[in-house]
């Protein structure tokens, strides 16, 4: 096999990760706080779709980003509100809004169906770029990609070797050490499900602004990524 041909294709399954990294990381801080949110599959397709009418409607990619972001985080907040307040089953709540946000995408981005939008550039990394076999495959992606890199680092730093990552771990894990440390556990758990979403609500914008390339219904082929980013 031609090499240029087999690096091309391993930068498109690094660039094609990078959304599904947004997913996981967005649902560590969500686990680590010991809530489970299972709608990521619907939220992944109800934001790809979101963020393809506003960024359609607008011409602006950053409002696209954005939208997704902010349904991401609102799907996270019933899902809090149900579990943590409501105290019902996190099963059924995150499930049965997995299915309803698929559905609903499906039903309101009927007229943005093959239509041309915009799309998020690559940008190469001056210098970077020319390393023979890894400027190809890490320096020649998106915006969003390269964040993708950086959150990874940034995540495991934030978890494992800081003050609020330790509590945030101790609110998964021990809640009720965590309290009679002065940490307020409901509280917390609502911002890390509600900052989990709004991470995991960027993954659908990032394939119907970037790697697709547009909203194309059942046949994006978003329909289970959430379930693997789970």
């Amino acid at each position: 096999m031609d090499s240029t041909i087999l690096i091309t294709g391993l930068a498109s399954v690094l660039a094609a990760a990078g959304p599904i990294l947004f997913a996981v990381l967005g649902e560590t801080f969500t686990e680590r706080a010991g809530i489970t949110n299972l709608s990521l599959n619907g939220t992944i397709i109800l934001s790809a779709m979101g963020g393809f009418a506003v960024a359609y409607n607008t011409g602006s990619l950053i409002l696209g980003f954005l939208m997704g972001a902010l349904i991401g985080a609102l799907i996270a907040a019933i899902v809090a509100f149900g579990s943590i307040t409501l105290k019902q089953s996190q099963v059924a709540i995150g499930f049965v809004l997995a299915l309803t946000s698929r559905d609903l995408a499906y039903v309101l981005g009927t007229k943005y169906m093959n239509q041309p939008g915009p799309r998020l550039p690559a940008w190469s990394i001056p210098g970077l770029k020319d390393i023979p076999v890894l400027g190809p495959l890490f320096f020649q992606q998106d915006l969003l990609t390269y964040l993708s890199y950086v959150l990874i680092v940034v995540a495991w730093i934030f978890i494992f070797r800081t003050r609020p990552g330790l509590i945030l771990q101790g609110i998964g894990e021990r809640p009720a050490a965590a309290f009679v440390r002065g940490a307020n556990v409901k509280r917390l758990r609502y911002i890390y499900t509600i900052l989990g979403g709004a991470l995991a609500g960027i993954a659908g914008p990032a394939y119907s602004l970037n790697i697709k390339g547009g909203w194309m219904g059942i046949q994006s082929g978003l329909d289970g990524i959430g379930w693997i980013a789970q």
